[in-house]
């Protein structure tokens, strides 16, 4: 038993707790090695002293549907049974003790695409490290939501007429949907990030009138010139900035064009362009007021921007 678990799982040595009990074990694997199920009982008490590990990046979630077990990590201990699960991922030597007849329901994921698929749902790269609390409470909601997608994903894997077992889509389908509800039911660095209230979806007349004024900033535009082209009414153009960008069009358009004529001055030298020339070119045509707004923006006017010219 211990050879065939070190082989198949981890490496680990087991030894007896109690000199009663017939050991009479019982191990059952289902599916590829970074996405299986597998069942381990002993028949009796028996502590499983699991090594070191550092680069597996697999990680499993636990329960014990039948009997209990207690996890040792880091000097604490954590209880283990059909209403307590824990989570467990490679790195420092653990014991996991098995009392009398438990058996142990084991569903294995990848932490790397546990990681890709978190970083999917909040659109945005992780800035630290993918770290799960170690026990997770299945008598709460979340917990019995979890536990009935742990029993639908490891009554499939081990159904040898599955299709999730015969192809490969619906395998990665099944994975995937198993990964969104760990990373929603399970505590971990990004749970608050995943479950915060999410801002509707810009528009995409709001996208389409951004992406025109960001093309024709320079020329001479309109509200009606920008709403045509997005094809929506100046009313709901309005609207839209207001409801998903806290401004108007045209003040976009006057806060790009501001920004255009900040990155121009800068990189400018001032002994072969003039401010008005530039002004102009980022299509302001009332200079006094271009002065006006551009101080109240960037808090200095526009020829000490000019004046502060890049080195090459």
């Amino acid at each position: 038993m211990e050879d065939l678990t070190s082989s198949l799982l981890t490496p680990n040595r087991l030894r007896p707790l109690t000199r009663n009990g017939a050991f009479d074990s019982v191990f059952q694997i289902h599916g590829l090695q970074d996405f299986c199920t597998f069942v381990t009982g002993y028949g009796c008490s028996v502590g499983v002293n699991l090594q070191y590990e550092q680069t597996d990046e697999r990680m499993g979630f636990i329960l014990a549907p039948k009997g209990k077990a207690r996890l040792s990590l880091d000097g604490r201990e954590y209880e283990l049974s059909d209403q307590r699960g824990i989570a467990m991922i490679a790195g420092a030597p653990r014991t996991l003790n098995y009392l009398d007849d438990c058996e142990t329901s084991v569903l294995v994921m990848n932490m790397r695409k546990m990681a890709d698929y978190c970083a999917k749902l909040l659109a945005c790269d992780l800035d630290r490290d993918l770290q799960f609390d170690t026990a997770f409470d299945l008598s709460s909601a979340n917990g019995q939501s979890w536990v009935r997608l742990f029993q639908y994903a490891t009554a499939e894997l081990a159904n040898p007429h599955s299709l999730f077992r015969t192809i490969a889509a619906a395998r990665q389908q099944l994975e995937q949907t198993v990964l969104t509800g760990f990373l929603l039911g399970h505590s971990h660095t990004y749970s608050d990030a995943l479950l915060r209230p999410q801002s509707a979806a810009v528009p995409f007349y709001v996208k389409r009138a951004e992406a025109f004024i960001e093309a024709h900033f320079s020329e001479p535009l309109s509200l009606a010139d920008i709403a045509a082209h997005a094809g929506v009414s100046a009313r709901s153009l309005q609207n839209g900035f207001q409801n998903f960008r806290n401004t108007t069009p045209m003040g976009f358009l006057r806060s790009l064009r501001l920004k255009r004529a900040y990155e121009t001055l800068l990189l400018s030298d001032p002994s072969t362009v003039t401010i008005t020339e530039i002004a102009l070119r980022c299509g302001f045509g009332h200079l006094g007021e271009f002065a006006s707004l551009y101080k109240r923006t960037f808090g200095e006017t526009p020829r000490q921007t000019l004046a502060r010219t890049r080195a090459p």
